[in-house]
């Protein structure tokens, strides 16, 4: 249970009425607005916390014409995953097949094959090796695909603290993946189920892998400033609350002076109407 909010004693659960056992006060109205105030002051004060990691979001995204740019850089090297990427023939245990493979048509030929193949592959001496090679080509393209993802969904982030260095990571890391993928392709040795070259698609997927990150990069350099929206608690400005507080103003001086601020927001706010409907009944009449 809580405490008497006038004589602090501890109330129990059998002390259910609306009077204070020990002191007699009203625990639900005794300085009720007082109450309300620090509740609206906590609120103030977490809102401006929320605000600030909203604003931080926009600037991420939206902060320069760069940051625009951005978002489309980070989305659109999965457009080259549709051009041919390899020029390819399959012969068994793989689906058999001879021409350009893109991503629909790799995908298509999965829906055919039995993963166990591979199984199969890796456990032969004789086919091991450029198994290895073919299912590392295919899980780095792949994991490429799950860090392109990773990487716009922390743009959100960027504007955070180490956001550089994680959106740098995750390009680096995007690049390698990338590479990686087209290098255990064309490093494969030769073999009986699986010959082909690289086709012109993953050269223009590693072009805009690459594109992604100097765009990265130029947007960090501009050294976007994050406009924060100005928050108050109770008609102070927050920087100036939390100042006070840090000199250790008294609750008492502090409440004195948000009443005062808040009065003199009142006082302009209706003067402002005032003025206002002046205006408009002068327009009436002349």
């Amino acid at each position: 249970m809580a405490d008497c909010p006038k004589c602090k004693q501890h109330l129990k659960l059998t002390d259910w009425k609306q009077n204070c056992p020990h002191c007699g006060a009203n625990i639900v109205v005794y300085d009720l607005q007082e109450r309300l105030m620090k509740e609206a002051d906590k609120a103030e004060v977490q809102y401006y916390h929320f605000q600030k990691n909203i604003d931080r979001i926009k600037t991420a995204f939206v902060g320069s014409k760069l940051s625009i740019v951005r978002i489309f850089t980070s989305l659109i090297p999965i457009a080259a995953l549709f051009l041919p990427l390899i020029k390819v023939t399959f012969s068994a245990p793989l689906v058999p097949f001879e021409g350009n493979l893109g991503v629909i048509e790799i995908y298509n030929m999965f829906e055919k094959l039995d993963l166990g193949v591979f199984a199969n592959l890796l456990s032969d001496e004789a086919t091991r090796v450029p198994a290895i090679f073919l299912v590392g080509a295919i899980a780095f393209l792949l994991l490429s695909v799950v860090f392109m993802l990773v990487h716009f969904v922390c743009i959100i982030f960027a504007c955070f603290p180490k956001g550089k260095k994680r959106n740098y990571t995750l390009d680096i890391i995007f690049i390698a993946l990338v590479i990686l993928s087209m290098a255990s392709f064309m490093l494969m040795p030769e073999n009986t189920f699986a010959d082909g070259t690289l086709s012109f698609g993953p050269f223009i997927y590693l072009a805009l892998v690459i594109l992604n990150f100097v765009i990265d990069i130029l947007v960090f350099r501009e050294n976007i400033e994050i406009k924060h929206a100005q928050c108050y608690v109770g008609g102070i400005p927050i920087e100036e609350y939390f100042e006070m507080v840090e000199k250790g103003v008294s609750p008492e001086e502090l409440r004195a002076e948000m009443y005062r601020r808040l009065t003199a927001i009142q006082e302009r706010q209706e003067a402002e109407l005032r003025d206002k409907n002046e205006k408009k009944e002068a327009e009436l009449n002349g």
